[in-house]
């Protein structure tokens, strides 16, 4: 007899706005997904802020979304805790970063901040650099440079100068530290192996070798002007890397250096570059040829003491300051050790957050990790376009195809899938690029829905944050960072009642398990969305 499996369907980035200027969500035609939310019980959930273990008003994104969902508890995350740190004042004590500055010391040398300039809450956020500033001159550095990298994905797309700002008012303030660069995180923070892009903000700040600015606020406006001759969106995501010609703070041998970014996956490559330069030497074959181009440093740095704000991965030689808790017990293990089986799958932009992230390995540092019992894994590739807007509709109709197959099979109990469309389209802000995103993964929702009225299976639609709702700010200027508006949870059980008030993303893990016939493990300590009647 075959199974009736549960689908949970992620809609990621789909969130909830009553708005309609620059809402794709709205604008789009889905009859599929629209007449679903209008037939069955369907309840608007929190997915920002300290819903899912972040600051009041912070927006969520696909990560903490993820985790959130699969622990079956509210996740704190690193941003609130270094938040928790910096507030008790434990973090001005840290031993890793206090010894940074003795090694500074210790060889009369530089000590250098870097990481992403941004209040995105994603990879970092800015106030925890001031801490590091205040850190550095409380105990007694005598150099310390930073290296900015500017962000334009996660918030507004020319928000820079304002942050530059804010961390300039700082050091004057305190009258202490100097901006040594400044560079878009295309290229410092490129987490794909393109190593080219890596090395033209290693050359910036190691050689001196690049673009220069005396007043940052030009430089900002030449690259916004310069930037779409070349192709690029006017996004500090994509700023040339730049040298302040007042300043001398290239990162030379025996210096320090913390990378302040908190999220791993856009900090190992140039970490690794700095502490570990032959790795990316001889690169694996893949098909008979190489993944990527080979590439060594120039110069290969020597005794740079490098501190990993957080665990990035085992190729990034140095100490690691701070770590989480590992998350015990959540649903894929609970769903394993039960010996019920299951089914994550997604594109490649979205493989890690049904994998990896649902699982609660929250520091994920690339390496897979061993599959849990009974559970299949499926990666559909990501079309290999520059930017989505180009293609839409992605790899939704491979990743449907792909499940109906498996589905067929009538062995799953749970299914975790995700679609990107909403998401990654969301963040090009080209609202006919994310309307069509979102009409084609429509479709592929029409395709499923079928085949669960046919075997009577249990599916769910929901999202992890907002970002397709909102591809326009107050000023009506394009907006490609996430939202803090709720998302949607709906069931095809019309016999049930769903929460009305105070539902979270961790509190669909619970649901699913109760849909079982089980009860959630002590460790999840939200409950249901079903209201026992």
């Amino acid at each position: 007899m075959k199974k009736r499996p549960i689908i949970l369907t992620i809609l990621d980035g789909y969130g909830y706005s009553k708005k309609i200027k620059g809402n794709a969500v709205r604008a789009a035609n889905t009859p599929n997904i629209s007449g679903f939310y209008k037939k069955y019980p369907t309840v608007l959930i929190e997915a920002s802020g300290e819903a899912v273990g972040l600051p009041e008003g912070q927006m969520g994104n696909s990560e903490v979304g993820h985790q959130n969902i699969g622990a079956g508890r509210i996740v704190y995350q690193s941003l609130t805790y270094i938040n928790q740190l910096i507030k008790d004042g434990r973090f001005f004590e840290n031993e890793i970063f206090i010894n940074a500055v003795k090694h500074t010391l210790k060889y009369n040398s530089k000590l250098h901040l870097m990481g992403l300039v941004s209040d995105g809450g994603v990879h970092s956020h800015i106030t925890h650099i001031t801490a590091f500033l205040d850190l550095a001159k409380m105990h007694g550095a005598k150099e310390v440079y930073l290296h900015a990298l500017m962000d334009g994905r996660d918030v507004s797309p020319q928000a820079g100068p304002e942050y530059i700002q804010y961390l300039v008012d700082h050091m004057e303030k305190i009258k202490f530290g100097k901006l040594a660069t400044i560079g878009g995180r295309y290229y410092g923070m490129d987490r794909d192996k393109n190593l080219n892009r890596t090395n033209v903000h290693y050359d910036a700040i190691v050689n001196r070798k690049g673009l220069f600015f005396s007043d940052f606020r030009k430089y900002f406006k030449e690259q916004y002007e310069t930037l779409p001759k070349n192709g690029f969106d006017a996004s500090d995501e994509f700023l040339v890397p730049a040298i302040n010609e007042k300043v001398y703070g290239q990162l030379g041998d025996n210096d320090a250096l913390i990378f302040f970014n908190f999220r791993p996956d856009r900090a190992i490559q140039f970490g690794t570059i700095v502490t570990n330069p032959y790795f990316y030497q001889n690169p694996p074959l893949k098909d008979g040829k190489p993944e990527y181009k080979a590439f060594v440093p120039n110069p290969i740095l020597k005794n740079i003491y490098y501190v990993c704000t957080m665990k990035y991965a085992d190729s990034v030689r140095g100490p690691i300051a701070l770590s989480l808790p590992k998350l015990d017990n959540g649903l894929g293990v609970f769903l394993a050790d039960k010996g019920y089986t299951q089914l994550r799958i997604a594109e490649t932009e979205k493989y890690a957050h049904v994998t990896f992230f649902f699982d609660g390995t929250v520091n994920y540092d690339g390496v897979e990790k061993p599959e849990l019992k009974g559970c299949r894994r499926i990666l559909v590739p990501s079309p290999k376009v520059a930017t989505y807007d180009l293609q839409p509709e992605m790899s939704a109709p491979g990743v449907t195809a792909a499940l109906l197959k498996e589905l067929d099979k009538g062995d799953l109990d749970v299914v975790i899938l995700n679609f990107a469309n909403p998401d990654m389209v969301g963040h090009t802000a080209i609202e006919s690029a994310v309307i069509k995103a979102l009409e084609a993964v429509d479709e592929c929702v029409g395709r499923i829905l079928k085949w669960v009225h046919k075997h009577d299976a249990t599916i769910m639609i929901t999202a992890d944050h907002g970002n397709s709702e909102k591809l326009l700010d107050e000023d009506g200027k394009p907006f490609t960072a996430h939202t803090t508006n709720p998302v949607r949870f709906a069931i095809n059980r019309k016999g049930i009642k769903l929460m009305e008030e105070g539902g979270k993303l961790s509190n669909i893990a619970p649901t699913i398990i109760e849909l079982l016939g089980e009860t959630p493990p002590v460790e999840m300590s939200e409950p249901s969305l079903i209201i026992k009647q």
